[in-house]
């Protein structure tokens, strides 16, 4: 029993630091692609770069201090998987539009990757006829 209760607390800080890894990395490349093409600022490069970067040497930190042992321990596996099962769940909810949450939150990221990326709406999505500046 106090297996479960050290290892499973382990298992859903490194999976939830995992994600929170993955999704700044993730942005990371959005954001240096647009940084690169001038359409976004070094300010959203940073943070997405600290964003990735310190959740997973926080999520690496913490899976070296935790031991070969506690790694293989079933408990500390199940655990590994609680914060995505639970995000993926919460991304079933209806949201008060009657469409799903995470219809909206990839509405949301479409929306931000191509203000990151430069991408104009209200032009037409010229993107090569004329320069615009970074927003």
């Amino acid at each position: 029993m106090i297996e479960w209760a050290v290892a499973f607390p382990l298992g859903l800080a490194v999976g939830g630091l995992t994600l929170s890894a993955c999704w700044g990395l993730f942005w990371l490349g959005i954001s240096t692609t647009g940084f690169l093409r001038g359409s976004c600022t070094r300010k959203a490069w940073l943070n997405s770069l600290a964003m990735g970067g310190i959740s997973l040497v926080l999520a690496g930190t913490l899976l070296w201090s935790v031991g070969e042992a506690r790694r293989s321990s079933f408990s500390f596996q199940i655990g590994l998987f609680g914060v995505p099962l639970l995000l993926l769940g919460l991304a079933w909810r209806q949201a008060p539009d009657g469409r799903r949450a995470g219809a909206h939150l990839i509405e949301g990221m479409r929306h931000l990757a191509d203000r990151l990326l430069g991408h104009r709406h209200e032009c037409g999505g010229c993107s090569e006829e004329h320069r615009h500046e970074p927003s």
